[in-house]
């Protein structure tokens, strides 16, 4: 169940109320929301507004955060296995250390995320906008980027194995 906010601003509180009765609030206003280490997984926070809320340490699995706002959100180390953000505006968010393993990001952008060290085995990053994104270390084996945008994004540092790239290619230099 979702922890109790200690510190928060910005967010409704009948839509907390709402969303720790069911897990479920379409369209939610949790804007800098502290839901650090709450077990949120299965939750539905479709088009929900989390800007700038604390996830650290959440438990993310199979959550439906699709056309979320995001952006700003401290999703260090997060459980995303499995996860729906597709659409979502993740810009500026900390990722770094989630898992996001099969998570689906189609769509998304991440534009200044920090995924250092994320896990994002099998994600779909299909169409993507990774604009300056921190994908140092993070693991993207067998991951889509099929017509994702990564300007001025490295991956040098990431592990590559099986990855479908921007432009359809595969990348196995790390397999």
């Amino acid at each position: 169940m979702a922890a109790t906010p200690t510190l928060a601003w910005a967010w409704d509180p009948a839509d907390l109320v709402a969303f720790r009765r069911s897990l479920a609030c379409l369209g939610c206003d949790l804007a800098g929301a502290n839901l650090a280490r709450a077990d949120l997984r299965a939750s539905t926070l479709a088009g929900s507004d989390l800007s700038g809320a604390n996830l650290y340490y959440s438990r993310l699995i199979g959550a439906d955060l699709s056309s979320a706002q995001l952006g700003g959100a401290d999703l260090r180390g997060a459980n995303l296995f499995y996860a729906t953000l597709t659409a979502a505006n993740l810009s500026g968010a900390d990722l770094s250390g989630a898992n996001l393993t099969g998570a689906d990001l189609s769509g998304a952008d991440l534009s200044g995320t920090d995924l250092s060290g994320a896990n994002l085995f099998a994600a779909n990053l299909a169409g993507a906008t990774l604009r300056r994104t921190d994908l140092g270390t993070a693991s993207l084996h067998r991951a889509d980027l099929s017509g994702a945008v990564i300007d001025e994004t490295r991956l040098d540092t990431a592990l590559l194995c099986e990855t479908r790239m921007p432009d359809g290619t595969h990348a196995d230099r790390d397999c």
